[in-house]
């Protein structure tokens, strides 16, 4: 049995010896049917799936031993920043992925243009230069446009014309739109300015207004932002649009205004500048603000709309007062933001006394810097001097506050409480001694009174206090 065995086998060989070298059978090595996968990320630690399921592994990392052939990677780091690809991995090589996860922004595109002044009042013959058009970006980006690269139209050219480079020039007494279109990389956009051309009577008194809301700030987070800002504007300018003034009914010769990113520091300051420029001592001219404002130090600050973390890019008490002591005549302060009475030096009202004074408490909390401040009132860079009728929504401590109604507009308590004493309906809520017009101490009491109403700790301040000057008239 043993000997059949042994045949059998030499048997077996020489037929697969015969095979063999007659090319019928051949023997094929091992070979390897897995590849590598070596994977990075920017930024790292982003998990790593292969065909849907979780590896375990982070990045940077190299998996080995994948089968030769198409596979789904996909990368997650955050719910916003993830990869997915479809790979092809070789046989006995490594695929090498280097992936950014960092989310790619879009380049900017302009989304409007703006132009100051936004009204323009001239005398038949007069010229103004466009002072400013800016551009604003889908980055919340923005940028002055050289004026020449806009394109500029008059709808009424019998009344003012523009030139190619800005300039309107009136030509008879009336009204006309100016069209301002500028195109960045194939984008158009347009604004107007309305011009009206009338006929200044000398030393007769001129009413012109700036109105300032700020509630889309450019460098805040959106819960930084406020609601009511913009709303605030457009009241305040109704009001003032109703105004008559005197036996001649003397209407507003300009209302201007800036709204949330208009409403830079330098386009306030120059909106300052340009809505008030042909002010003189007999003219009265309206400065009006809401939105954020800040104390630091000594110095109280409201903020425009690129205001940064950096109290230089706020406007202070002294930035103010100097660009507007440098017009000519009575300024009318309306100012609605937290720490607002710090720009005419205000601090706490005791009730009953009628006076001003700083409670013991508060004069420990505070350096000797901001007691001399707030206890002088005529110190330099304060809105306190004889040319100045101010109401502020608060204390130089204190928030003030806006509201957001189910039904209707935002607003804020203070311009709301302004609003409505100076609104006329046939009389003037706040004109407590009915003579068809409102004067600084009627308003300043209607709107403390209501403020307080309202239920909120903000105490208004006005300066100065039993000033009978009318602010509002029909």
């Amino acid at each position: 049995m043993l000997k059949e065995k042994k045949y059998l086998l030499l048997f077996i060989f020489i037929i697969t010896f015969l095979l063999l070298a007659s090319g019928c059978l051949y023997y094929y090595p091992a070979v390897s049917t897995f590849g590598s996968i070596e994977i990075t990320t920017t930024p790292p630690r982003a998990k790593i799936f292969l065909d849907g399921t979780d590896t375990g592994y982070i990045t940077p990392h190299t998996l080995t031993n994948v089968l030769a052939g198409t596979h789904i990677i996909r990368l997650t780091l955050t719910d916003y920043l993830n990869y997915s690809n479809v790979i092809n991995v070789t046989a006995n090589q490594t695929v090498q992925l280097n992936i950014d996860l960092n989310p790619v922004t879009p380049p900017a595109f302009l989304i409007r243009i703006t132009a100051l002044p936004s009204v323009i009042n001239l005398e038949v013959g007069e010229s103004q230069t466009i002072s400013s058009v800016t551009a604003y970006y889908s980055d919340s980006s923005s940028a002055n446009i050289n004026l020449t690269a806009c394109i500029y139209h008059s709808n009424n050219p019998d009344c003012a014309t523009i030139s190619g480079s800005g300039t309107v020039t009136a030509v008879s007494e009336g009204t006309a739109t100016i069209i301002i279109s500028y195109t960045d990389d194939g984008i158009s956009k347009t604004t107007t300015a309305e011009i009206t051309v009338g006929t200044v009577t000398q030393n007769e008194v001129v009413y012109r207004a700036l109105c300032v809301g700020v509630g889309d700030y450019i460098n805040y987070t959106s819960d930084a932002d406020l609601l009511a800002p913009s709303y605030d504007v457009d009241n305040v300018r109704q009001f003032l649009n109703q105004c008559r003034f005197g036996p001649s009914n003397t209407k507003f010769y300009d209302i201007d205004y800036l709204k949330d990113q208009q409403a830079t520091k330098s386009n306030i300051l120059q909106g300052i500048s340009s809505t008030f420029a042909g002010a003189d001592v007999d003219d009265v001219s309206y400065f009006y603000f809401s939105g954020h404002g800040s104390i630091i130090g000594n110095t109280s600050y409201i903020c425009p709309a690129d205001a940064t973390s950096s109290f230089e890019s706020f406007i202070s008490v002294d930035e103010l007062e100097s660009a507007l002591s440098a017009i000519p005549g009575t300024k009318v302060v309306f100012l609605d933001s937290c720490h607002s009475g710090g720009f005419i030096g205000s601090s706490f009202i005791k009730k009953g006394e009628g006076k001003t004074l700083i409670l013991e408490e508060e004069l420990e909390s505070f350096n000797n810097g901001i007691i001399d401040v707030f206890s002088q009132a005529q110190s330099k860079g304060l809105l306190t001097t004889n040319q100045y009728k101010v109401l502020t929504s608060c204390h130089y401590y204190e928030p003030c506050y806006e509201i957001d109604p189910i039904d209707g507009d935002p607003f804020g308590v203070f311009t709301k409480a302004l609003c409505e004493g100076c609104t006329y309906t046939g009389s003037y809520p706040a004109d407590s001694n009915l003579d068809t017009k409102v004067n600084l101490q009627e308003a300043y009491f209607y709107i403390r009174d209501l403020v307080f109403h309202y239920g909120v700790t903000q105490n208004v301040q006005v300066y100065p206090n039993n000033s009978t000057f009318t602010i509002v008239e029909n």
